[in-house]
């Protein structure tokens, strides 16, 4: 009884070992992950969406859109603080979009090059920055 425990057990660790591997995956490859200064992984869309398509996609691989907060450094040793974004400064040089709203036409978009961090109109085309 404690061989096929055991047989039962292998095989269950053999047969999900495929779905750890693609959990590791940002989206499957349609996406890449990068790592804040201070904290945080994100998936970052390698396609450019509008606002709320950008949602919409952090929604079908299981995560949301980050906020603005995403940029606050929690500890300044780890970050450039002269950065409008320092959690994200450097991290690759795509604009994409937050959850953030500027109004009722835009949303809070951030360059992960520079980390400007304007407001763009929401049809605009982004990467999504999902959490």
């Amino acid at each position: 009884m404690k061989r096929k425990t055991l047989i039962m057990g292998l095989i269950g660790m053999i047969i999900l070992q495929p779905i750890n591997v693609q959990a590791a995956d940002c989206a499957n490859g349609a996406g890449t992950e990068i790592k804040g200064n201070d904290h945080g992984t994100y998936c970052v869309s390698k396609a450019s969406m509008n606002w709320w398509s950008a949602h919409a996609w952090c929604d079908a691989i299981g995560m949301k859109l980050a906020p603005l907060s995403e940029c606050e450094c929690r500890d300044e040793s780890n970050c450039d603080m002269m950065k409008q974004c320092p959690n994200l400064y450097g991290a690759g040089g795509n604009w994409v979009w937050t959850t953030t709203p500027s109004g009722s036409s835009s949303a809070y978009a951030v360059h992960l090059d520079n980390c400007s961090v304007p407001a763009n109109p929401r049809t605009h085309n982004n990467g999504a920055l999902c959490l």
